[in-house]
Order: C-alpha cells, then sequence, then structure tokens
C-alpha cells in the first residue's frame, strides 16, 4: 500500500531519454544528433530542474563526442 505513494525520482521521459543517450556510441553523428534532439526538445519543459541539469550533461557528452566539431552547434540547448 505504501508504494503506491512514493514519488519516482525521474519521469518517464528523463527515463527515455536517459535510455536513449545510453544507445548511442561516440563519435555521435547528425543522425545520433537528430534522433537525441527529436526526443529531448519535446520533453524539455516537462523535465523537473534535477532532470534538466542530467540531460545538460548528456548534451556536454555529446558535444564532447561529436564525428566533427560542426555538428555540435545541431544539438538542442547547444548555444
Amino acid at each position: 500500500m505504501l508504494a503506491k505513494n512514493i514519488i519516482p525520482i525521474h519521469s518517464q521521459e528523463f527515463v527515455d531519454l536517459y535510455t536513449l543517450f545510453h544507445s548511442l556510441n561516440p563519435p555521435y553523428n547528425l543522425n545520433d544528433i537528430l534522433r537525441f534532439n527529436r526526443t529531448y526538445q519535446p520533453m524539455y519543459r516537462l523535465l523537473g530542474p534535477e532532470e534538466k541539469r542530467r540531460a545538460e550533461e548528456f548534451v556536454d557528452c555529446l558535444v564532447a563526442g561529436v564525428e566533427h566539431r560542426g555538428l555540435a552547434s545541431r544539438i538542442f540547448g547547444v548555444v
């Protein structure tokens, strides 16, 4: 009975983003970035503050691991 009152640490949206990110392997190509963007961009506003912070860590990892430097600007959240 008590288990029904336990609030999950992460939303389903974040779990979906986490799962997608961990299915990608560097070096990240344009297809990887577009897949990430299609998932991340529409859910961004639904994420809580901690989830956004962690999602930004995924973005940082993508930027660091892109196949070509020019691809980094294509990642949602990169200014």
